[in-house]
């Protein structure tokens, strides 16, 4: 089969967030499986050749990056809204899919929802030009600012992103969900059948992301957390807990692994003030995967209580994978991978009197943290491993072809098109 992987996310050089994480996992295994792979995504700076692309190949993978919209050197263009770039972007999507279009025959073309990169390329769709296109839920804009309060409801990001989101949700051949806490929102919001979106969870590599040798946790009683460091994630919530923690657990400490900013200087400033700095390592963003597993191996808890995690975090199933019990939050799409009581705790959001008594229960019982991390690591195992998610992922892809036809059947005749 030969892919189109589209995100303007793509580790190394743009690992953003788990869009970004999802697609480089789904490229890796596909290609492995003997599929080629091409993946459109973006970066600032792009070594841009004539075709408006910088490729490099890795085994089966093409990997094209192009610069953001309005960064052509000889016509640049500020673009001071959110609203403008998506615009901007997914017309950018447009053409080089055309350009690539010209070398190779894709049998499927795979785009996020979220900033509605495919909507100007569905758009184009004639059944002269016809590919099919699976659409996959991250979590649409509608849905952050429903839960979250961002983007503000009536600004142009908010309703400009909520039509061409829509559009390419409706346009699609299949939808693919990230979560059923994501299906459930997408079906009831823009009036799609249910039934129709197949719920792909994310999948873990279980032989890089794998448990510690005996003893190989850390000697001080560490707290991990792994995500862009911002306010909705729940960092200042772990981090208020840990500072309450200090009495019961001498030498406690949070590690914060993920892209900083003025939270992180937040945080250093509140462990100052408290005279605690050695509870708090502010590690930035670890860019080697190699590396990341270390981290949750040597943790004794994983802690994520976000606000509200439209998906199944990769944070939360890296840590089962490496039997590091989770605390997180009991909203979106975290209890469909975090089982309460079973493989971690869940906690309402931004409760730190919650947060402090789930982490003091699992640093207090190290039998308790033993039995969460087994079972942690056998749900991993079990449902989250790469080679089950690819199987899902193949399985959205072949009912997206197989309506795909339908549609550019019915197309064809409506317009005499044979």
């Amino acid at each position: 089969m030969q892919v189109c992987l589209v995100s303007q996310e793509y580790p190394p050089d743009t690992a953003r967030g788990g869009i970004g994480t999802q697609t480089w996992n789904k490229a890796q295994q596909l290609s492995r499986l003997g599929h080629a792979v091409d993946v459109l995504s973006c970066m600032a700076g792009a070594r841009n050749q004539p075709d408006g692309l910088q490729t490099e190949r890795s085994g089966g993978i093409h990997l094209h990056r192009m610069r953001p919209p309005g960064e052509n050197p000889a016509n640049p263009v500020p673009l001071h809204d959110p609203a403008a770039y998506m615009v901007g972007y997914t017309w950018q999507v447009l053409q080089q899919l055309e350009r690539l279009g010209r070398e190779r025959t894709f049998d499927i073309v795979n785009f996020p929802e979220y900033g509605a990169e495919g909507f100007a390329y569905q758009l184009n769709r004639t059944p002269h030009n016809w590919i099919p296109v699976i659409v996959q839920l991250h979590g649409p804009l509608a849905m952050f600012t429903e839960r979250i309060g961002w983007p503000e409801r009536d600004t142009p990001f908010a309703q400009v992103g909520d039509f061409m989101e829509g559009q390419s949700i409706r346009l699609a051949d299949a939808l693919m969900a990230s979560s059923a806490n994501i299906a459930d929102f997408t079906a009831g919001h823009y009036g799609v059948e249910r039934e129709a979106i197949h719920v792909v969870h994310c999948g873990i590599d279980c032989e890089v992301f794998s448990p510690p040798e005996p003893g190989r946790r850390s000697e001080r009683p560490t707290v991990l957390f792994v995500g862009n460091v911002e306010s909705s994630k729940g960092v200042k919530t772990i981090l208020e807990a840990v500072l309450q923690l200090r009495d019961r657990h001498p030498g406690i400490r949070l590690q914060v692994l993920g892209k900083g900013g003025d939270l992180a200087e937040e945080l250093r400033t509140r462990v100052l003030k408290e005279g605690a700095e050695d509870c708090l390592e502010l590690l930035g963003y670890v860019g080697s995967r190699d590396r990341l597993p270390d981290y949750y191996r040597a943790a004794h808890v994983m802690a994520s209580p976000a606000d509200h995690e439209v998906g199944v975090a990769n944070v939360y199933v890296e840590a089962m994978a490496c039997a590091c019990p989770v605390v997180a939050a009991d909203t979106g799409g975290a209890p469909e991978a975090v089982r309460h009581e079973e493989t971690g705790l869940l906690v309402p959001p931004r409760d730190v009197d919650a947060t402090r008594a789930a982490l003091d229960r699992i640093l207090s019982d190290s039998a308790l943290a033993r039995s969460m991390g087994a079972a942690g690591r056998r749900r991993a195992e079990a449902y989250f491993r790469v080679d089950h998610y690819i199987g899902r992922v193949l399985g959205a892809y072949q009912a997206a072809i197989e309506r795909s036809a339908e549609k550019r059947t019915r197309l064809g005749q409506a317009v005499g098109w044979s």
